[in-house]
């Protein structure tokens, strides 16, 4: 069995790993063809208003070195893991000081299992992160109100008895179903 991803992939990887691919293929074609001007000794040709410019010229050094820190800002951002989506627990009965950590993705399926559990809930999609968790309940009951509340105390009275040493702010929104 393979253990849960703790640490968060940012979303933004696979785009930024394409643009800055496409930078360093451009990099390599314009590398490639400043240096076959200047083995030539012809200034640079095929763009119209820079022919008199050389490879030398300021304005062609400083776009060179604009597109290479914006092409090694992106492979950084693309690399870089995101911050760890947990949350520290303390376990007092092995020790005062012993601790350990719980996934967003346990504090979802937690909050999801309670409102399996509530009387009156059709359906339910939980969004957790270390600070927050958002549940939405489909209810059959006539009172969504009701459910909200008896579900949010349940949950949170999950959260208080599993010792998280922050506890996530529990929002619950229900939508009214017709029928199971």
């Amino acid at each position: 069995m393979s253990s849960p991803k703790i640490r968060r992939r940012p979303d933004r990887r696979i785009p930024a790993l394409i643009v800055a691919t496409v930078i360093v293929v451009l990099g390599a074609l314009g590398l490639w063809w400043s240096l076959a001007a200047v083995t030539a000794q012809q200034p640079l040709a095929g763009l119209d208003g820079v022919e008199g410019l050389t490879w030398g010229a300021v304005p062609v050094v400083a776009l060179a070195v604009l597109a290479g820190l914006i092409g090694l800002v992106l492979l950084v951002l693309a690399l870089k893991p995101g911050r760890a989506s947990v949350v520290e627990m303390k376990l007092d009965e092995f020790g005062p000081r012993r601790t350990t950590v719980i996934t967003t993705r346990g504090l979802g399926r937690i909050a999801a299992a309670e409102a399996d559990r509530t009387d009156g809930t059709v359906s339910s999609r939980v969004d957790a992160r270390p600070g927050r968790v958002q549940v939405g309940v489909g209810t059959v009951a006539p009172s969504g109100r009701e459910v909200q509340q008896v579900l949010a105390g349940r949950i949170q009275e999950r959260y208080t008895g599993l010792g998280l040493r922050h506890s996530p702010r529990v929002t619950v929104r229900t939508t009214k179903k017709e029928k199971r």
